[in-house]
């Protein structure tokens, strides 16, 4: 894979918070911010689909999404259990 070098400034506690997070995971300073780009990006294109969801649907009513967040928890739990990495 090929990777691009860049130059980052960090608010202190945050830099101090990931060499702590990244030490424990037992990675680079730099493989955790990738990740934890990666998360980041997984996340916006989710709420991308929602949206255009949506527009097509109609809003989700407030039923909805609490059941969508009972689902989620349950998934979460259930991937934790296994041992998956969420």
């Amino acid at each position: 894979m090929a990777v691009t070098k860049r130059s980052v400034a960090l608010d202190d506690d945050v830099a101090r918070e990931v060499e702590r997070a990244a030490g424990a995971e037992g990675v680079s300073f730099s493989a955790w911010l990738n990740d934890a780009a990666q998360e980041r990006l997984l996340l916006l294109e989710g709420l991308r689909g929602v949206v255009a969801w949506e527009q097509q649907a109609g809003a989700l009513t407030p039923e909805e999404r609490a059941a969508g967040e009972v689902l989620l928890e349950r998934l979460l739990v259930a991937a934790q259990s296994r041992g998956d990495d969420v």
